[in-house]
């Protein structure tokens, strides 16, 4: 009985003590500043997501989100291509990445096509944040259970050209770069003034332009209204035609037949080729297109044709598979050259 006594009259002290060590000691102090400041609410296309700190590990799942974060000043962690190049590592992004790889001053782990990027490495990578494309949203909820996933979307309106100025401040504020907005806006600005000024003898000799987009195959055509050349063009000042009765819807396509009925000063053809699509600075669609053009009786007795003034363009860059402000860059920088000798060749 003495025994049971002895070790409750421990145990009592000893829980006696503890409470006594427990309340001297200096109560924990909240910092809820310390966990909130730093955070901020990005809005995207499928809600609101809060995001903290600076993402230091970032997964872009499309050449035009990564357009917009290069131009922001923020490099990527990893990067799914629009199509898969098999490249386990970006070691050379330049040669790598199309048109924009040249920004690309780190080595992103590739994750295959932007189509069907790779889950694996993702989870393997554990990036702080992933960044993708509406209609990649069906990954979301994997996504989401690996970091924070943004979906982004540059056009409110199907029928309308879609423009980086329209989620690049979102884009901005999950990256922690809000402040480097105003700047590539007004670069932007800068190279719209610069290409206008250097453009003004074509824009007074042929100020109506029209655009098709077209398969090397010459099996799929369509109006190229709503591509990123066609909001570069009406931005310096050119007016895009539609063709006769066109819509404006982009889904629609065209027969080959209606080209010649395009009253236009200018046609500008943007090319692609699905077997070149990996290597597109490297491959010569619109050589391809431009050879069977002048094959077509159709199409090489169309005036604008035979006097020069049928322009035959990458449709990887022009038609914005990528795209945004360094792709814009790119593209503005091209125009004089390629618009210029239509005034000369008159």
């Amino acid at each position: 009985m003495c025994q049971i006594y002895q070790s409750i009259r421990f145990i009592l002290i000893a829980l006696s003590a503890t409470l006594i060590v427990v309340a001297c000691q200096p109560a924990a102090v909240e910092k809820p500043t310390e966990v909130t400041a730093d955070c901020r609410i990005v809005n995207h296309e499928l809600g609101e997501t809060q995001i903290c700190g600076q993402p230091q590990k970032v997964a872009v799942i499309s050449p035009r989100i990564l357009d917009s974060m290069l131009a922001l000043g923020v490099q990527p962690t990893a990067f799914a291509q629009a199509v898969s190049p098999g490249i386990e590592v970006f070691d050379n992004p330049t040669e790598q990445i199309p048109y924009i790889g040249k920004w690309v001053t780190t080595q992103p782990i590739g994750l295959g096509s932007r189509n069907t990027p790779s889950l694996e490495r993702l989870k393997q990578l554990q990036p702080d944040l992933i960044m993708g494309e509406p209609w990649q949203s069906g990954f979301s909820k994997v996504m989401n259970q690996i970091a924070p996933t943004l979906f982004f979307n540059d056009a409110q309106d199907p029928n309308e050209i879609g423009s980086w100025q329209q989620d690049i401040t979102e884009i901005a504020r999950a990256l922690g770069k809000e402040g480097a907005v105003n700047n590539v806006l007004a670069q932007h600005e800068a190279q719209i003034a610069q290409a206008r000024a250097a453009l003004q003898p074509v824009l007074k000799a042929y100020p109506r332009i029209s655009l098709i987009t077209a398969n090397v195959e010459m099996t799929q055509l369509k109006s190229g209204f709503d591509t990123s050349l066609a909001r570069l063009l009406e931005e310096i000042g050119f007016e895009v035609l539609l063709p006769p009765g066109y819509t404006g819807n982009s889904s629609i396509a065209l027969s080959w037949e209606i080209i010649p009925s395009i009253d236009s000063d200018l046609m500008i053809v943007a090319a692609w080729d699905s077997d070149l699509a990996l290597n597109p600075e490297d491959s010569t669609p619109q050589n391809s297109m431009r050879d069977q053009w002048a094959q077509n009786p159709l199409l090489n007795s169309m005036p604008t044709f035979q006097q020069g003034r049928v322009i035959f363009v990458d449709y990887y860059l022009s038609g914005g598979v990528t795209r945004g402000p360094l792709s814009d860059q790119v593209i503005l920088e091209s125009l004089p050259d390629l618009l210029l000798r239509t005034v000369k060749a008159a």
